[in-house]
């Protein structure tokens, strides 16, 4: 019963983030679509920006109720998952067209004086002014705290190499009993740290790029837009850090607690564990997201910039489905992501296409070392 509570809650909770995603985005890019700030108001956008929500709550809604019941069919589920993933992906493609629509109808760029800021440089940003507002560091002390607990789990593990029974159980049901075993070996016995060591890779990986990296933004190119996108990256960062401790601290229980007899009552309370680490600090991430980005704008509003009056160029049609962008054009691999928050990349360059198989490698490889090792 708790079980399937849980994984009631994880379908609402990544509806609501879904739900969230465009308080988190750049505010002259409702759904993906570039609006002039003196449209931002307009029926049309207001009204597609509350379709969007009310249609994502609605399949989310759904999708919770179907995961009371699938979760104990196989073939059904993943089903809640696909339903909440579908039904954004309509939510956002339909109700955006309704501003592109609006946006073309009415000519909102015609005659709009547009502008691209310069690089915000760090003798500004160090103005009195500016005094407080974050800009990316690489979150050592959450990542090696989260090296340590993986670490710290492997070890105790490994201290009690000689209890482990042959087969070791790999797998529970949904009464967190053991229902598959495999044979002892370093893959089956460390599983669990092999995918806390790959997520925390992966996530090490993002926030490198982010604080190491130039991210440029192009969804608003303003000197305003620059700013509130390096505070935004800064406390995504830190957010990402926490939730990777959370995860490896969730992921190093469940790796004493699987294959240890003597702990292994207690596996159910590390799985439920993980879990609700996993939700609640996914939850926290947003609300920090949000509570300090309204703190900024409000930074932000009583300062006066040189580019105030006048708006980013409406660049649409280099971005494919609102979302990524793709311009051969322009030297940048890093832009500020569109749609949420974070960082994407200009798909036209070759360093996105060997991040992204460094991705995969990481993500084949986490599960392919265990069968190897085994």
């Amino acid at each position: 019963m708790i079980f399937t509570l849980i994984m009631a809650a994880t379908t609402l909770v990544i509806t609501w983030i879904m739900a969230t995603a465009p308080s988190l985005a750049s505010p002259g890019t409702p759904l993906g679509v570039r609006v002039p700030k003196a449209y931002l108001s307009d029926p049309a956008v207001t009204s597609a920006l509350a379709g969007f929500k009310i249609r994502t709550w609605s399949c989310g809604i759904v999708a919770t109720a179907m995961s009371l019941f699938a979760w104990k069919l196989p073939l059904l589920a993943a089903l809640p998952s696909l339903v909440v993933a579908l039904g954004g992906m309509w939510a956002y493609a339909s109700q955006r067209r309704r501003i592109i629509a609006a946006k073309k109808a009415g000519g909102w760029f015609d005659e709009v004086e547009t502008s691209i800021a310069a690089r915000v440089s760090t003798t500004a940003i160090d103005a009195p002014e500016f005094r407080g507002i974050p800009t990316p560091t690489f979150p050592w002390v959450t990542m090696l705290s989260s090296l340590l607990c993986i670490a710290a789990g492997a070890i105790i593990v490994a201290s009690h190499w000689s209890a482990i029974p042959d087969p070791v159980p790999v797998h529970w049901n949904e009464s967190m009993e053991a229902d598959n075993w495999s044979d002892k070996s370093i893959g089956s016995v460390f599983f669990s740290s092999f995918v806390a060591l790959a997520l925390l890779g992966l996530f090490a990986i993002i926030c490198s790029f982010i604080a190491h990296s130039e991210v440029s933004p192009r969804s608003e190119r303003s000197i305003k837009a620059r700013l509130r996108n390096e505070a935004n990256l800064a406390l995504t960062n830190t957010g990402m850090g926490v939730l990777t401790l959370l995860i490896s601290a969730g992921m190093a229980l469940m790796q004493v607690t699987g294959p240890i007899p003597h702990y292994q009552r207690f596996n159910g309370a590390a799985i439920t564990t993980m879990l609700i680490l996993t939700i609640g600090g996914s939850i926290g991430l947003v609300v920090f997201l949000l509570y300090k980005q309204s703190r900024l704008s409000e930074q932000l509003r009583g300062i006066h910039f040189a580019d105030e009056d006048k708006e980013s160029p409406d660049n649409d049609h280099l971005y494919k489905w609102g979302v990524i962008y793709y311009n051969p054009d322009d030297p940048a691999v890093l832009v500020d992501k569109r749609f949420g928050t974070g960082m994407s990349f200009n798909y036209a360059r070759w360093q996105a296409k060997v991040f992204f198989g460094l991705v995969v490698l990481i993500l084949v490889g986490s599960l392919a070392l265990p069968v190897i090792l085994g």
